[in-house]
C-alpha cells in the first residue's frame, strides 16, 4: 500500500518527507516501518532520517544519488509543488546581479524555517533558514522576495543604488508587481526598507 502511494504521489529522485505521508489507517509507526523494509529491499533509498526517495538510474546504469540542493529545494523553497520560500539575502543579491560574491552559505525565507533564524546542515553543506514576514504563498511569493532584497540590499549589494534601482526594476516588471501589491506587506517590514525605496528609485507596474 505504501509503495503504491508513493508512485502515484512521487518521481523519481524527488525527495519523500516522512513528515507528509498521510495515509489512512496507518501510524507514524507503522509508515516507518514500511520505508525501513522498502529500503533494505532497495524499491527506496534513504537520504537522511526521515528523507527517502524513488532511485532512478543513471547513464551508467547506476542508482543516482540525490543531491543536498535538490533535498533543501524541496523541503523549504517548493513542497509538494506548493510554493512555500524564496532564495534571500545574499544569496538572492548574487543570483539577481547585485553582488558577485558567492555566498558560503545559502539563504532561504520559509514557512518551513524551524526558527526565526536558523543554520542547518544537509550533507556537510550549510544554508541559513529564516522566517517570512509573512506565510508565502504561490500569489504572493515574488512580491516578499522583492521586498526581501530592498530590506537587505543595504548589506547584500555591491553595486550602487541607480544599478540596483534598475536591477530591481526589471524584476518588478518580469514578475508584474504592483504598487498595490507593494503596499499591502510594506506595514511588515522594517522602515528602513521606505529608504531604500527612495534611493533605489525603483519603478512597477502600472495598476
Amino acid at each position: 500500500m505504501l509503495y503504491d502511494y508513493l508512485i502515484q504521489n512521487y518521481d523519481k529522485g524527488e525527495p519523500i518527507f516522512l513528515a507528509d505521508i498521510f495515509i489512512e489507517g496507518m501510524s507514524e509507526e507503522n509508515i516507518r516501518y514500511h520505508l525501513k523494509k522498502l529500503t533494505d529491499e532497495g524499491m527506496l533509498s534513504r537520504f537522511e532520517s526521515g528523507i527517502y526517495y524513488i532511485p532512478k538510474m543513471s547513464i551508467l546504469g547506476e542508482k543516482a544519488v540525490l543531491s543536498a540542493e535538490t533535498v533543501v529545494l524541496h523541503k523549504y523553497i517548493s513542497r509538494r509543488g506548493k510554493r512555500v520560500g524564496f532564495y534571500s539575502g545574499y544569496t538572492l543579491a548574487n543570483r539577481l546581479g547585485l553582488s558577485t560574491q558567492v555566498p558560503l552559505k545559502e539563504e532561504i525565507t520559509s514557512n518551513y524555517a524551524p526558527a526565526q533564524v536558523r543554520e542547518i546542515s544537509v550533507k556537510n553543506r550549510k544554508y541559513i533558514i529564516r522566517r517570512p514576514a509573512v506565510e508565502i504563498t504561490e500569489e504572493n511569493a515574488y512580491v516578499l522576495q522583492f521586498l526581501d532584497c530592498l530590506k537587505d540590499i543595504d548589506k547584500a549589494a555591491e553595486e550602487n543604488m541607480e544599478v540596483c534601482g534598475k536591477i530591481l526594476t526589471q524584476y518588478a516588471m518580469e514578475h508584474r508587481i504592483t504598487k498595490e501589491q507593494i503596499d499591502r506587506f510594506l506595514a511588515y517590514y522594517p522602515l528602513k526598507i521606505y529608504k531604500a525605496i527612495y534611493e533605489t528609485e525603483v519603478a512597477y507596474v502600472s495598476a
